[in-house]
């Protein structure tokens, strides 16, 4: 569990996507640490809690000792990807445990034939072994992605196991749906060129009210391309919700049309 800032900051928690860990975010947290005090956990079945199950009463669990242990207050929670709807089940189930969603990289539910996709993958992937798929995706991303964003994702290792269990958690499940129940701020932030998860992106935001933020040139790994822009959005949100600026949600709706910025 890493943290950065002071603990008597306002808290902002970093939710990494599937395959990755905590350490993505390590820029992102030096950068806020001055202001706002930082956790980025490993999700269970990832990097040092590899060995646990990614599964539902592990992920509560998991949330209970950092509500319970780590932060002082409800934080901030910023999901990308796989995070991002696990943040959302999150809030959902115990809104008063957080003061705020970030999500990135998660807007678009996986129902229908994108549950039937993504259940083909697992099956698919389900007999290579880990080794082999592991340099098969390390190969993908040195063809797909910049040299140093490349250099931040590959060492992290694949875990198939993970990979079956994410869909137990995230298929079948409209999401943003689940976010018009949710009454504290959200912002949704977007690589452009992210098609696959932007899918129903203008639904989410008409469900929780939220506002978004589009990164120009940025696709699914919006928040390593464009750090700098990602941590200002994500900074400038955490100002207004811990200094109460934005209204409630139940009291004011007006204010939570969907807008092109943060």
């Amino acid at each position: 569990m890493r943290t950065y800032g002071d603990p008597a900051n306002p808290p902002i928690l970093f939710l990494h996507g599937i395959r990755l860990g905590g350490g993505i975010f390590e820029p992102h947290a030096r950068a806020l640490a001055a202001e706002f005090f930082v956790v980025t956990p490993d999700l269970p079945g990832h990097g040092a809690l590899e060995n646990l199950r990614f599964d539902a009463p592990t992920i509560d669990a998991f949330f209970t000792y950092i509500a319970d242990d780590v932060v002082r207050r409800p934080p901030v929670i910023v999901g990308y990807s796989l995070g991002g709807y696990i943040a959302m089940r999150y809030a959902a189930d115990r809104p008063s445990h957080s003061s705020g969603l970030v999500l990135t990289g998660c807007t678009t539910d996986i129902v229908g034939y994108r549950r039937a996709l993504y259940n083909a993958a697992v099956r698919m992937s389900a007999p290579i072994p880990q080794p082999l798929f592991q340099r098969a995706l390390s190969a993908f991303f040195h063809l797909t992605l910049p040299r140093e964003i490349a250099g931040v994702v590959i060492p992290f290792r694949f875990n198939h196991d993970v990979f079956e269990q994410s869909l137990q958690l995230v298929g079948d499940v409209r999401y943003g749906e689940l976010l018009r129940a949710y009454a504290k701020p959200v912002l949704i932030v977007n690589g452009r060129w992210d098609l696959l998860f932007r899918r129903d992106e203008a639904a989410y935001a008409r469900a929780a009210r939220a506002r978004v933020a589009v990164i120009p040139g940025a696709d699914h790994v919006a928040p390593l391309r464009a750090p700098d822009t990602f941590c200002e959005l994500v900074a400038t949100f955490a100002r207004k919700v811990f200094s109460q600026e934005f209204p409630s949600r139940e009291g004011d709706s007006s204010a939570w049309q969907s807008s092109p910025g943060a």
